[in-house]
């Protein structure tokens, strides 16, 4: 049994992007195939470039505010309530070209 206060974590740089600000719940390694569980807040003007992951899907439910993402060459405005589930290999990214900072949980799992 582990209890996390998300309220301590520290604020973290994203892989794909240090600028913008993650917090993670859960760590790879904790769980079997669970690459990570956590939070990350997208300020107005910040985004991930596209790229892929060959051996891992990827899951977002958008908390608050409105991103979008482009996935496999298509664009999809999200908000609130909105979970996006990437399939390993699709390429993807997203940003947030609004007025309001966007905030989502996502985990990763592995598919190796």
């Amino acid at each position: 049994m582990k209890i996390v206060d998300w309220n301590t974590l520290a604020d973290l740089g994203v892989s794909h992007n240090a600028d913008i600000k993650k917090r993670t719940l859960i760590n790879r390694g904790e769980i079997p195939q669970l690459m990570m569980y956590g939070t990350a807040v997208f300020k107005p003007g910040q985004q991930v470039d596209l790229h892929k992951h060959d051996t891992m899907f990827e899951v977002f439910h958008i908390q608050t505010g409105q991103a979008v993402f482009t996935i496999s060459g298509k664009e999809y405005k999200v908000g609130p309530g909105n979970c996006i589930t990437i399939e390993p290999g699709e390429i993807h990214g997203q940003h947030n070209p609004f007025d309001t900072e966007v905030t989502w949980t996502y985990f990763g799992i592995a598919t190796d």
